[in-house]
């Protein structure tokens, strides 16, 4: 009963109807545009492939459904579109506003690099770590760099229990596993908001489902999901009152 509850408060959480929306918190719209400002500078210093700009950009046309842009030709997405959301979200691809990577296989021949500590899905889980009996490999610099999440990243299982998600929330960095996506903002978001949307997601079988969703969180399949983006004020109202209700739910 309680696991319904929640269900039903994330479902009017992601859908834009546990807060009121607010005029002076402007839209998604906007913040949208400052995270392709940000990705352009990442891309002029180096630090970000051109590719990253090839965003898919989700609009809704003059007959009211939702397209995007592909090579010039306008395609219906209206057929992904799970739910109606207010005039000031946007739809967007996950990869529109989260850089993702996976971590680093194990591979018993490979003995180059610093040994290191390091975090496979069996310490991830929902919201929480467990961190005992961490393994160590080794890791060069450049796989340290790829593979270290730090403070504010969202993690997510790649396999095992698909889709399942928690922040990284420590004031230390830690390694990952291949089995692994760390998903890591391009502008200030509330991680905490889409750490709710994966919840949901999962619970829904929008993720990992049986016949229906997503089957596997490859790279590819990660960067695709559907992602309601509401303006990040409202994003930080929205988890707040989440955690309310959650509260008083014990």
């Amino acid at each position: 009963m309680k696991e319904q509850f929640k269900k039903s408060i994330l479902q009017e959480a992601i859908q834009g109807k546990l807060v009121p929306q607010l005029t002076e918190e402007g839209t998604a719209q906007d913040l949208l545009e400052q995270i392709k400002t940000e990705k352009q500078k990442l891309v002029k210093e180096g630090k970000l492939k051109k590719s990253a700009l090839n965003d898919s950009v989700i609009f809704r046309g003059d007959d009211n459904k939702y397209y995007t842009i592909n090579k010039k030709e306008r395609i219906s997405v209206d057929d992904e579109i799970p739910f109606d959301i207010p005039n000031t979200w946007e739809w967007c691809r996950l990869g529109t506003l989260f850089s993702h990577c996976t971590g680093k296989a194990l591979n018993a021949l490979n003995q180059k690099g610093e040994l290191m500590t390091y975090i496979t899905t069996s310490n991830l889980y929902w919201d929480r770590f467990e961190l005992d009996n961490l393994k160590q490999m080794r890791f060069t610099d450049e796989e340290i760099e790829k593979c270290t999440a730090t403070f504010g990243d969202l993690l997510v299982c790649e396999g095992g229990d698909i889709g399942r998600a928690a922040i990284w929330n420590y004031q230390y960095d830690i390694r990952i596993q291949n089995h692994i996506h760390k998903l890591r903002a391009y502008k200030q978001l509330c991680t905490k908001f889409f750490f709710w949307v994966f919840y949901f997601y999962k619970a829904t079988g929008r993720i990992g489902g049986k016949g229906i969703g997503i089957q596997g969180l490859s790279s590819k399949a990660l960067d695709k999901i559907l992602i309601p983006l509401p303006p990040l004020k409202e994003q930080q109202r929205i988890v707040a009152q989440i955690e309310k209700l959650f509260e008083q739910l014990h």
